[in-house]
């Protein structure tokens, strides 16, 4: 008996290890880092030939002191690769905090597959990667993935932030992807409550992406969700 409930467990967690996609390596492909007038995280979501679309915060973009006109970022890749973006190439979606950039490259990237967010429910893990501004303790700006839970919802959000989640995610690492357990991009992060009191962030605030589908007009297709339940 005891024989076959090991080969049980055994059998299941390779299985497991099959079936369910490595969040990390996931992850690490799909986020890029943003720098320019201002600092922030992307995810890659379209490839046709060699243009390449980005999804990050709009107010990683959206500074006052620069003129629109004047202002240029750079995108990394995970392979260290710096792609030049100018102003023309990124884009606002609709009204929600949300910007689209884009990049050429005749380099392959891996792009995010797009999830449910309408399926989130309380209590549910959750990954925010991004890359992390220096600090007292980060000398440099460094890549982090995070892990919490989904807290709650926000029914009339505020530029589109509707998911409320237990991840302390650093100054830097908005606009980075927020995924499920199966490396489905699900929302994408950019706020943080902070207590006035104390200076904490008592959690943080994301866009889910399905609001993201709406505002475009653009529906995933199966093969875009090929991880979601």
């Amino acid at each position: 008996m005891i024989t076959i409930m090991a080969a049980g467990v055994f059998t299941s967690h390779v299985l497991w290890r099959i079936l369910v996609p490595n969040i990390s390596s996931i992850a690490k492909t799909i986020t890029v880092r943003i720098d320019g007038a201002s600092t922030g995280s992307g995810v890659i979501i379209e490839h046709q030939g060699d243009r390449y679309v980005v999804l990050s915060s709009w107010h990683v973009f959206s500074t006052e002191d620069l003129s629109r006109a004047t202002k240029s970022f750079t995108i990394e890749t995970v392979d260290r690769q710096k792609h030049l973006v100018t102003a023309n190439k990124i884009a606002r979606v609709g009204k929600l905090d949300l910007a689209t950039l884009e990049f050429q490259s005749r380099h392959r990237y891996s792009i995010s597959s797009i999830g449910n967010s309408d399926r989130l429910s309380e209590g549910q893990t959750l990954y925010v990667s991004g890359w992390a501004d220096p600090s007292p303790q980060l000398s440099n700006r460094t890549y982090q993935l995070l892990v919490g839970n989904l807290s709650g919802r926000i029914e009339q959000p505020h530029d589109g932030y509707a998911l409320v989640y237990t991840v302390n995610a650093f100054p830097g690492m908005s606009g980075g992807p927020v995924l499920d357990g199966r490396g489905n991009l699900v929302g994408i992060n950019g706020r943080a409550i902070v207590d006035l009191r104390t200076g904490i962030v008592n959690s943080v605030l994301g866009i889910d992406i399905n609001r993201y589908l709406r505002t475009k007009g653009n529906l995933p297709t199966k093969q875009q969700r090929k991880y979601s339940q």
